[in-house]
């Protein structure tokens, strides 16, 4: 059977068995997916030569070949820098709000007791619609749901550029949140398809690392783009290379799976060659109940959440805690942040590059000991303020160094729903965000002090690390 053949037969299965295509799924990459190698007895069988083309170094042959080429780490380098560049905008467009929140507000006529409305309807955005179209992305390509949400990113952001109140910029800044719920799933999908076990982790902590660089780089310069001459113009910054980033998009990104030979569509294909008999919806359906039946991908999403509502809970109202201890200002503020968001780029980049060495749930469990580590030195540890900046660095290092493992485990647990597995664990992520971040500011307002904050945060990052350990027995 051939790799068309092969790839129509894996979604006819998925269609017609979802919870079957996943086990199977599963079964057949077995370790691999974990970054485990096959054992010499399995390297001699034709599974262990599966294996090891997919799961280790691709022989000559078939890097040569059309499969090799696109899977090979030879090809990694465009998706990963063009995944970069747009991760890079996406996290400014998403980032940008916090510090320049009560000029906009105030231009609306609107109450800066609002802010918070900016980000929950890019949050809120992002994981309600994300999943749906990370299916359509198993089912049509990457490549148009790709471009469409590059365009409707593009989109959303310029419109806020042009918003005349509150009700029309929430509406603008939703649009730009479901963009950002079409594409980066996609980029991240690409990014681990072209990438071998060995270099996956690395290329995805560039994509993480360029994702948090929009803090350190890009959030300074829109503030200061928006004191200079207006907040207006730190969207439309964003928005410009958002659009131009649709024509290297359609290159890069994969596409449909093409057609046999004498021009008929597999097996269970539809005539576009995107999937199964019964239409979009009913694929689209299939690939998501799969998904959300398939043990270890549950326990990934439970752990995701835990882990992003441990980050979220105390960091939402870290600068409170800074002024309520330090007497601490905007100004003082930009240097913490760009210091935490220092030390998470750090994290996220050579992180990526250790979890090709460790053990997925291995590598988390060291990450989550360092979160949990540094937010209990930020909340329960009296001293100067290098000391608590030092702790929230590395408590920084522990959060963003984390990533590059549960995307890479929401990518390999299941090849066949890869991209639905990728979007569901970004809207847990922003779930959670948006559920721990409303929690910890009534806590503060309840009780005055961040120590409860910053326990509910060690222990849920303990939390996760412990569950993910599922995801790997499974």
């Amino acid at each position: 059977m051939n790799h068309t053949e092969n790839e129509a037969h894996s979604r006819k299965k998925t269609a017609e068995d979802p919870k079957g295509a996943a086990d199977a799924s599963e079964a057949e990459t077995g370790g691999a997916g974990r970054g485990e190698k096959p054992s010499a007895n399995e390297a001699g069988s034709p599974a262990g030569r599966r294996r090891a083309g997919h799961g280790g170094q691709s022989s000559a042959n078939e890097v040569g070949s059309p499969a090799g080429k696109r899977n090979g780490s030879g090809t990694a380098r465009p998706a990963v820098i063009l995944g970069g560049a747009v991760a890079f905008l996406v996290g400014c467009d998403s980032m940008v709000v916090a510090p320049i929140a009560p000029e906009i507000l105030q231009s609306w006529g609107a109450s800066a007791s609002l802010s918070a409305l900016l980000v929950a309807a890019y949050a809120l955005a992002y994981a309600v619609t994300s999943p749906f179209f990370g299916a359509l992305a198993d089912y049509r390509g990457r490549r148009p749901v790709a471009v469409a949400g590059l365009a409707v990113f593009g989109a959303g952001t310029a419109l806020t550029f042009a918003a005349p109140n509150l009700a029309t910029g929430l509406a603008c800044r939703a649009l730009a949140g479901l963009g950002a719920g079409m594409v980066m799933p996609t980029v991240f999908g690409e990014v681990v398809s072209r990438s071998t076990p060995q270099t996956r982790g690395a290329n995805v902590g560039v994509i993480t690392g360029m994702l948090l660089s929009a803090t350190v780089v890009g959030v300074p310069i829109g503030s200061l783009l928006a004191s200079a001459v207006g907040w207006q113009w730190a969207f439309l910054l964003i928005a410009i290379p958002g659009f131009l980033a649709i024509f290297p998009a359609v290159r890069v990104f994969s596409g449909v799976a093409p057609r046999k030979a004498d021009g008929r569509a597999g097996d269970g294909e539809s005539a576009t060659g995107g999937g199964p008999r019964g239409g979009a919806s009913a694929a689209v359906a299939g690939m998501l109940k799969a998904a959300l039946t398939h043990r270890g991908l549950l326990l990934l999403l439970l752990s995701t959440g835990l882990w992003h509502a441990g980050f979220a809970v105390a960091y939402t109202s870290i600068g409170a805690f800074y002024e309520d201890r330090y007497g601490f200002g905007a100004a003082e503020m930009s240097w913490v942040t760009l210091a935490a968001g220092a030390a998470g780029i750090v994290g996220a980049v050579v992180g990526g590059r250790l979890l090709a060495r460790w053990r997925a749930a291995s590598y988390t469990a060291v990450a989550g000991g360092a979160a949990a580590l540094g937010v209990t030195a930020v909340a329960f540890l009296p001293g100067p303020v290098a000391a608590t900046v030092l702790g929230q660095m590395v408590w920084s290092v522990g959060v963003v160094s984390a990533q590059p493992a549960f995307m890479t485990l929401a990518a390999t647990l299941n090849p066949r729903l890869q991209g639905t597995a990728l979007a569901l664990n970004g809207a847990a992520q922003y779930f959670a965000q948006f559920v721990a971040s409303s929690a910890g500011a009534a806590i503060l307002t309840a009780t005055g002090s961040f120590a409860w904050l910053g326990a509910a945060s060690a222990a849920l990052a303990v939390l996760s690390a412990i569950f993910v350990r599922g995801v790997r027995a499974r």
